[in-house]
């Protein structure tokens, strides 16, 4: 009996710090990390402040895993992207165009994760992710290297450098202060980075 109050609580305990998970992302599609707070988020929530503070100790500790969170679900859409069929040059244009694509469609959280300013904590997180993103296009890199699909290069520095153009790259359109792009303006923004990235490691257009 004590073990089923046990696994009772605990479950209880998973489903609201889902909630406050579910309402602090809420919170930073609207209007970034900077939106968030740790009393309006437990209102959103449905919970008291005091509760709030028995799952996260601080606004940082909050923002820090949904910023994970969010981070790793992208890095795991890389991973299928370069994981997938077709030759690399194929999988290299493929992904950055879902990467990019993938940003515009979500531009408030893009942001957020890619050039918000954020506290020196989430900063190192940001760093971490795109060093995860490197990881994944460098094996992609390697792979077209060897196949002969592009020239002769250094793979990880050419991966860090196409994770960073494609973040630059997107800045601009992702902020809060641009203009939604229309459907034509996302077409052609999608197509020239990828095509940048081909470019960058020496393959033809395609």
């Amino acid at each position: 009996m004590v073990y089923r109050t046990t696994e009772k609580t605990e479950a209880h305990r998973a489903k609201v710090r889902l909630r406050i998970l579910d309402a602090a992302q809420a919170r930073v599609l609207v209007g970034g990390f900077a939106y968030v707070s740790v009393s309006q988020v437990a209102a959103d929530a449905g919970i008291a402040t005091g509760t709030m503070y028995r799952h996260f100790k601080s606004k940082t500790e909050l923002c820090t895993e949904l910023f994970r969170s969010a981070s790793q679900y992208e890095v795991d859409q890389v991973r299928k992207g370069i994981e997938g069929k077709g030759a690399p040059k194929l999988r290299l244009q493929q992904t950055t165009r879902m990467f990019a694509s993938r940003a515009i469609k979500g531009r408030h959280l893009a942001y957020a994760l890619i050039a918000e300013p954020l506290d020196p904590v989430l900063e190192h997180e940001r760093l971490r992710f795109r060093q995860a993103y490197a990881e994944q296009f460098q094996k992609l890199v390697e792979e077209g290297i060897a196949c002969g699909d592009f020239v002769l290069q250094n793979p990880a520095i050419t991966a860090t450098a196409l994770v960073g153009v494609m973040a630059e790259t997107l800045v601009g359109p992702l902020a809060p202060s641009s203009d939604t792009l229309s459907e034509q303006q996302q077409k052609i923004l999608t197509h020239e980075i990828s095509q940048f990235c081909l470019r960058a490691v020496g393959s033809q257009r395609i």
